[in-house]
């Protein structure tokens, strides 16, 4: 098919604040950063022979190395796309030239298995499906982003020229039957957001052609007005297609795809979300009628966690960048501590933390049965991703969106500012924020206050106290010119609290601390004042981050600590 190249048009500015995109920021120690390194090693210790042979062998090629088995015996062409961009970002974030050796010889080895025609699927070419197509292209896209790798547009092109030949359009709409009919192992709906993304970079207009091919209108148009269209329809995907919807906006700047995700993030934290900020037991969104809570009771798998959290991140993320708001930011947090924060870390051969379970009677932390499940490709990319949804910043405003031991270096007029934070979040409500610039500069320090803060925030500057509109769900504001070492002190007031799961089951609630949430070996029912828990909860002393009853003694940790 003949190609055509255009101007990117740019009806508008869409973004009002901007992540870092995965450059100058660095985690510094603690879990988060722990469970990124450990990620990082393993992903990088997987044999390349080990991820190629499935491919070297369609196309007769040599093939040393093991089948990794499990989901994906025979080759990995689920995941291996995300694995190309979750090592593209581990680069971008480390600039560990041993991630960009390993991503450049799988790239280029993978390419020389790719047919004439464009055709690279492993077996037989009936079995190449939308997903496998959509996180390839996602892959190479982020090779280009972050690496500048050219050879993977190249790639890009000619896997694309097969889908615009090949790829079947029937863009059947999915329904409450996800998994017994229907076109239930495609997802063709996730494609537009990585075309997008190749057309932005590229300017190649077919890129723009092809997404808007797998638009959904009916489910996106649905959301535009409101309606509860979501009972019963596959979760992570549900969520995953709004991102396309959100890539939409950004190329068209028709506000109707901005009011998708406004109005789906409303139903969704309305309806659909836990304490944890997971959603989708059994993989399926809840009815309006209580099945949320009744699934507590039910359902083993309760949330589909890195795939899930992954959705998630790029829709808050995006939601942010549009409105600039910072309660969308609560969601990004909730899951930070509560979701992939909490998961296991990758096991033996493949073993994956799949699902999260959170049945009140008798809930466990467990690997999947399964190997190099859907969730081995999600894993890295949403660790990674802490990186780019701590900080966002504007032209004059630098924004602390989440609270974790890191550091920032942000360009400010030419200006190279460093802004380092310390603190023991969650288990403590203190943060320091430290401002290194070599000349004294003015611009603003929003810091997120979150939903669940009820009581006074304290704010300190060079030690000295700030009066300030610290109001939940908004961003507080420090505007001054800045002087090298600067500091801020923010105390953000840490307390309990019971969420319950939906309003049909006021009564069974999660115990939170801040956004925390806390839970107990031991099952069974607690009767009690839900509206002050401080009256029967108490700290055990020199136990941060670990509370009891007055007379039970039943005890509580964080979920994450499990």
């Amino acid at each position: 098919m003949k190609r055509e190249k255009g101007k990117i048009t740019k009806p508008g500015v869409r973004s009002v604040i901007s992540p870092f995109n995965y450059r100058g920021v660095k985690l510094k120690d603690s879990m988060w950063k722990g469970q990124f390194d450990t990620m990082m090693e393993y992903y990088l210790n997987i044999p390349n022979d080990n991820i190629l042979k499935g491919f070297r062998e369609r196309t007769g090629r040599n093939a040393p190395g093991k089948d990794l088995g499990g989901w994906y015996a025979g080759g990995v062409f689920n995941t291996f796309g995300q694995w190309l961009g979750a090592f593209a970002r581990m680069y971008k974030v480390s600039g560990d030239v041993i991630i960009l050796e390993k991503l450049r010889y799988l790239l280029n080895e993978w390419g020389k298995t790719i047919e004439k025609d464009g055709y690279f699927f492993y077996g037989a070419k009936s079995n190449a499906l939308h997903y496998e197509f959509e996180k390839t292209v996602g892959g190479l896209v982020d090779i280009y982003e972050y690496t500048d790798e050219k050879e993977s547009l190249e790639y890009l092109r000619r896997i694309t020229d097969w889908g615009l030949n090949n790829l079947n359009r029937r863009r059947i709409n999915p329904t409450p039957d996800w998994f017994t009919g229907g076109d239930t192992d495609t997802e063709w709906y996730t494609l537009p957001e990585n075309l997008y993304r190749a057309y932005l970079l590229t300017g190649d207009s077919q890129y723009r052609y092809f997404a808007r091919i797998w638009h959904y209108e009916k489910y996106w148009t649905n959301l535009v007005e409101k309606k509860h269209c979501l009972t019963g329809l596959h979760a992570y995907s549900h969520i995953n297609t709004l991102s396309s919807a959100a890539m939409a906006y950004i190329v068209s700047g028709d506000k109707s795809y901005l009011n998708t995700i406004v109005n789906a993030y409303e139903i969704l934290q309305e309806t659909q979300v836990f304490a944890t900020g997971g959603y989708g037991p059994g993989e399926r969104m809840a009815n309006q009628h209580g099945s949320l809570g009744e699934s507590l009771f039910l359902q083993e798998n309760t949330f589909e966690t890195p795939c899930g959290s992954w959705a998630a991140f790029k829709l808050a993320r995006y939601l942010m960048m549009f409105t600039g708001e910072a309660e969308y930011g609560d969601w990004i947090e909730k899951l930070l501590y509560n979701g992939i924060g909490a998961a296991l870390p990758m096991g033996q051969d493949g073993k994956t933390f799949y699902y999260s379970d959170y049945r009140v009677n008798g809930g466990q932390k467990k690997y999947f049965r399964d190997t190099w499940t859907c969730c081995s490709g999600t894993y890295p990319l949403a660790i990674t991703d802490y990186h780019n949804v701590i900080y966002f910043k504007d032209e004059n405003s630098l924004y602390v969106n989440l609270f974790v031991p890191s550091a920032v270096e942000w360009n400010k007029s030419g200006q190279s500012i460093i802004l380092t934070q310390d603190t023991n979040f969650p288990k403590e409500g203190n943060v320091s924020l430290k401002i290194r610039t070599p000349i004294p500069i003015e611009f603003s320090v929003k810091f997120r206050i979150p939903a669940w803060v009820r009581d006074e925030v304290s704010v300190k500057v060079n030690n000295k106290p700030l009066r300030g509109e610290w109001k939940s769900k908004n961003w507080g504001v420090i505007n001054r010119i800045w002087n090298d070492s600067d500091t801020v002190e923010i105390e953000l007031p840490l307390s309990f609290s019971f969420v319950p799961v939906d309003k049909y089951h006021p009564n069974l609630a999660a115990l939170m601390y801040g956004p925390v949430v806390l839970a107990a070996k031991e099952s069974g029912a607690l009767r009690r004042n839900m509206k002050d828990p401080t009256a029967w909860i108490l700290p055990v002393s020199g136990r941060p981050s670990l509370f009891q009853t007055k007379q039970t003694k039943r005890r509580f940790k964080p979920y994450y600590t499990f």
